[in-house]
């Protein structure tokens, strides 16, 4: 009777710290993802030498990670701030001669702060785990470019500012959970600065908007 009821008080032991393994918190998230730009831009005829031309856009695929943390508000909110790098370069070519055109790289790197709520009922921390449902959401994303990355022309403003609709599904086991998220961002702020240079006075107006996917591991 001794034998048993010591085995019995051991394998309580050990469940019990299964269980405080499992309910420290886990709503540090680390993600990555990818994305496709949607810039927006209206420009004008320009001359460059002898040769008349019109600046051309070209959107392109592109790669971020970053971290962020879950605080929660609620049985079905998410405060969710995040810090993330993005290399999400757009060309803009200008045709200076016949057959020849010059490619201006702008936003190829920049820093992003996302703040975001999530209306969810999942949390990362809640055990037993809660039935995973859809989730939705709604972000303001301050954006500096990183200026030592971006040509020199056209002259843009270093600071921009979007704002994200997203949804996403978690996937979850008795370890970690992933989030998987499909957003939009909006840019709302012209980007192009003041300059005399061709490559900056024919165009009037620059927006950066993108779709992309993100992982988000916990």
């Amino acid at each position: 009777m001794i034998f048993p009821a010591f085995s019995l008080s051991i394998f309580a032991q050990g469940e019990s710290a299964d269980t405080l393994r499992i309910l420290p918190s886990k709503d540090l998230g680390l993600y990555l993802g990818g994305g496709w730009s949607l810039a927006r831009l209206q420009g004008s005829t320009y001359t460059a030498g002898t040769f008349e031309g019109a600046p051309e856009l070209k959107n392109s695929a592109g790669v971020f990670a970053g971290v962020c943390y879950n605080f929660y508000a609620g049985n079905s909110s998410i405060i969710r701030p995040a810090v993330e790098v993005m290399f999400l370069p757009t060309t803009i070519a200008y045709q200076t001669a016949i057959n020849y055109k010059t490619n201006q790289k702008v936003f190829p790197m920049t820093l992003e702060c996302p703040l975001s709520w999530v209306y969810s009922s999942y949390k990362t921390k809640s055990f037993p785990r809660p039935k995973a449902k859809p989730e939705f959401g709604l972000s303001v994303r301050p954006v500096i470019t990183v200026k030592a990355f971006n040509d020199l022309e056209p002259v843009l403003l270093r600071y921009n500012i979007n704002s994200d609709v997203f949804i996403g599904y978690p996937f979850s086991n008795d370890k970690s959970v992933t989030r998987v998220e499909l957003f939009y961002s909006h840019g709302w702020i012209n980007l192009i600065g003041e300059g005399t240079g061709y490559r900056t006075t024919s165009i009037q107006s620059l927006y950066r908007s993108m779709v992309g996917v993100r992982c988000i591991f916990h």
